[in-house]
């Protein structure tokens, strides 16, 4: 068929229209030439039609494509200096760290191979573009709005430009278009010459002849890694694969609608094993990764079945965000409400609970509590238990402190729990606990690295800024510390060498009042208004994280002075704090933050963090960096500014006290490792050495934390 045989619209948009069986797929499958102008290399398995490729393939079909590097704004600069052989060395190695990045993703592996070897084989020929000069911003703008022109041999040109979802980090069949404006070369003279600029536009930069932008050749040594990693490959077996794999998440995705979102391979196999485990378990997925509409997709599917849903999570943030997205994401079935927590009483009317979680032959229902009241015992008395009700637990780990363990005795069908980090620091017994009552959790877990190398999560920089104390705090730390010592001492240890804090008040309360010099030291202040002078631009947004409410005030206050639009955020802050997230959405600044971002407020457009707070629950800070690493629109990379405060301790300083620096250290280490510049952790390594610290053992520690806002 032709590309003239297909009637096609002036336009198109997701909200009206197909745009994969409408547009995207009828021109791959008519196409013998696809040229594309695109974001990055990597995002180029999102614009390939795979359910259209085996019929351009047997067409003989080539693609050109244009896209740019995924490299940091130093490495550009480099790029942008012209042709040379360590600009060579620089793409090749981004192009090859990138790819192998995919190629180990548990989402991208096939259509990565599949890739490379269309690269291999010549059947899609790329290059790569680098703005140069004062002409950059313009040029950037350029690969920002697609364009493409699918020709058919027979003279009929069709061209389109338009936008993307760069968010949503999954296979689609119509390439992720957003909206695009179409023309055809065949219908009227004004379309004709748009498809003739375009064409000849796409044909200078192809050849190098647009000023402003530097053309490399796709590097042959990043071609050869694609070569051995797809030796003995077979294409239409790849494809096959990635067919298969999209029908298998049809089976889950919420919604009939063609254009609504569909769950990824990690997504897929978590909801399938969870299944299989009979309907059991705890999701342990990276912040930022899609653990909550993995749920929604398994509570779509229950109610299907005509199962009551309840919803469990650990704040009121965390309640208006689930009642938002369960509204925005599943539209196919009419649902009906009920909310428990915070101002939400409804549930306490006689019979209103107990009808609501009744078995839903009649309705569909979903019910969303905090966990604090469904812990409670006039809600549990209330509720209707049984295996007809599904209970989703949103950050379980929270429902294994001692005051909410109440739950677990609440009787239901499906379980399902989900968390970056569900086991309890320093808590044994509310781990045991809840991976008794969810049957264990769901292999395998899906990391911040397998998030970071599916594309669901940005790549980030990591820049540790080490602060030592004042000469007073120093000499506090010394004198708190020589009391702990002649107390541990009369106090004695353990048989097994241990002591016991929670026995001995006044050495628990030392060991806090030291802690506390660490967290509140005055350098952080001074730190964060020189990392905000040095590094903040016009229409950034930066979160803050801050250790207490003193200090918030004491950032905000200071870079107030200095001219930066600093917010605070915090639980009981005066106004409106959904008003402040809107507004620092849309406008960008400062947000200066306690706890309240860790779980379940999401901005995703938030490019920087500086990090104050001071902890000893992993946990928080994991949160932290899952916050600032969400995909947005243009977000290339995520910045984090991590304060790392380092007492002097004498040679015979307590285990105690190593134990504040070893906890610095583990959330450093931690955020290093995975950075695009890990050698940041190297001066951390050393910091450990030189208090002899055994390195391999500092990420072990730490305690949990349940205060709530």
């Amino acid at each position: 068929m032709a590309l003239s045989d297909i009637n096609f619209a002036t336009s198109y948009n997701k909200a009206e229209h197909d745009i994969a069986n409408e547009f995207y797929l009828p021109c791959m499958r008519s196409a013998e030439q696809y040229d594309r102008i695109s974001g990055y290399f990597g995002s180029t398995i999102y614009i390939i039609a795979w359910d259209a490729l085996k019929e351009f393939i047997n067409n003989s079909g080539k693609m050109r494509l244009i896209c740019s590097p995924y490299i940091s704004e130093a490495d550009e600069a480099a790029l942008s200096e012209g042709y040379n052989a360590r600009s060579s060395q620089l793409l090749a190695d981004s192009i090859i760290k990138e790819f192998e990045a995919m190629v180990e993703s548990p989402d991208l592996s096939a259509p990565s191979k599949l890739l490379a070897y269309l690269v291999v084989e010549g059947i899609i020929d790329v290059k790569i573009a680098i703005p140069t000069g004062s002409e950059a911003p313009a040029v950037k703008r350029l690969f920002h709005d697609k364009v493409g022109i699918f020709s058919d041999g027979q003279g009929n040109k069709v061209g389109f430009r338009g936008s993307m979802n760069e968010t949503f980090k999954g296979l689609a069949e119509d390439g992720n278009i957003e909206s695009i404006d179409v023309f055809p070369n065949w219908l009227d003279q004004r379309d004709k010459e748009r498809v003739e600029e375009a064409d000849t536009f796409f044909n200078k930069l192809w050849r190098h002849r647009i000023s402003g932008i530097q053309i490399y050749e796709f590097p042959s040594a990043a071609k050869e890694i694609m070569r051995a990693r797809t030796e003995g490959v077979k294409w239409e077996e790849l494809l096959e694969e990635i067919k298969v794999s999209k029908s298998r998440a049809l089976k889950w995705k919420p919604g009939k609608d063609p254009e609504a979102r569909t769950p990824r391979k990690h997504q897929v196999n978590a909801l399938e094993t969870w299944e299989k485990n009979g309907c059991r378990g705890i999701f342990e997925h990276a912040t930022g990764s899609g653990k909550t509409f993995t749920a929604m997709c398994a509570i779509n599917d229950a109610l299907k079945k005509n199962e009551t849903v309840l919803i469990l999570v650990p704040s009121r943030d965390l309640l208006k965000q689930w009642n938002k997205e369960l509204r925005e994401t599943l539209t196919e079935l009419e649902i009906y409400y009920l909310l428990c927590g915070d101002s939400n009483t409804e549930w306490k009317k006689p019979g209103k609970l107990a009808a609501w979680s009744g078995k839903g032959e009649a309705s569909h229902r979903i019910i969303i509590a905090t966990m604090d009241t469904a812990s409670s015992n006039e809600f549990i008395k209330k509720l209707s238990q049984g295996s007809h009700l599904m209970l989703v637990a949103d950050e379980v780990h929270r429902m294994g402190s001692p005051k909410r363990r109440n739950i677990l005795n609440i009787e239901t069908g499906a379980r399902l729990g989900l968390s970056a980090t569900p086991r309890r620091y320093g808590d044994p017994v509310g781990t045991a606990a809840l991976f008794e009552y969810f049957d264990g959790l769901i292999p395998p877990p899906f990391t911040l690295e397998d998030a970071i190398k599916s594309g669901v999560l940005t790549r980030y920089f990591y820049f540790p800024q080490r602060i030592s104390l004042t000469d007073g705090e120093q000499q506090r730390w010394d004198e708190i510390s020589d009391e702990i010592r002649k107390l541990m001492a009369r106090t004695g240890n353990a048989p097994d060498g241990t002591v016991n804090i929670d026995s001995n008040p006044r050495l628990k309360q030392l060991l806090i009042n030291r802690s506390r010099i660490v967290k509140n030291a005055s350098g952080k202040v001074s730190l964060a208004i020189k990392v905000l002078k040095e590094k903040f631009q016009s229409g950034q947004k930066w979160i803050v994280y801050c250790d207490n409410i003193a200090q918030l005030n004491a950032v905000c206050s200071k870079a107030r002075a200095e001219g930066f639009d600093a917010y605070e955020y915090y639980a009981d802050m005066e106004g409106d704090r959904d008003m402040t997230l809107d507004y620092f959405s849309q406008n960008g600044g400062v947000l200066v933050s306690i706890k309240c971002l860790d779980e379940g407020v999401d901005i995703p457009s938030t490019t920087d963090a500086l990090i104050l707070a001071s902890s000893q629950n992993p946990r928080e800070f994991i949160q932290r960096r899952g916050r600032i690493l969400r995909n947005s629109a243009g977000k290339l990379f995520a910045h984090l500014y991590d304060a790392i405060t380092v007492p002097v301790v004498s040679e015979n300083e307590n285990e105690k006290g190593l134990s504040i620096i070893s906890a610095e250290l583990s959330r450093a280490i931690q955020f290093g490792e995975n950075a695009e510049n890990p050698a940041c952790v190297t001066d951390l390594k050393n910091i450990a050495v030189d208090y002899q610290i055994e390195y391999s053992t500092i990420k072990d520690g730490g305690i949990e934390d349940d205060d709530e806002e």
